[in-house]
């Protein structure tokens, strides 16, 4: 099963903001995938890297709406994020699509309102 993780709010490291609110609702709403927020450990990182079960990372801000993560050096070795040969991983590009849609008007959607 796929899984979309982020921490959560209650451990006052990651702030509350209306971007990732944005994309956890959106990714919620596509019914893809399980959509959790909980604790994450380089551990289980790690893990699920070997295991081939890491598909990407990306971090999320009012500036940046969404970017990707290419890797981290833990322990000495190279955990990485995005596959050989690419720059971003599809669901970094979704999320980045989706919202900058919805922002610039492209697509209707609740949170957005045309003025003319």
């Amino acid at each position: 099963e796929k899984e979309l993780i982020t921490a959560p709010l209650c451990r006052g490291d990651i702030l509350p903001g209306v971007t990732r609110r944005s994309i956890l609702e959106l990714a919620r709403g596509w019914g893809e995938f399980k959509v959790t927020e909980r604790a994450v450990g380089m551990k289980e990182v790690v893990k699920a890297n070997d295991e081939g079960r890491l598909l990407e990372a990306f971090g999320a801000g009012t500036a940046v709406v969404v970017c990707p993560i290419k890797g981290i050096l833990y322990q000495g070795k190279e955990v990485s994020f995005i596959k050989e040969g690419e720059q971003v991983g599809p669901l970094t590009i979704r999320v980045w699509d989706a919202l900058t849609d919805i922002q610039y008007g492209k697509i209707e959607h609740a949170w957005s309102v045309l003025i003319d």
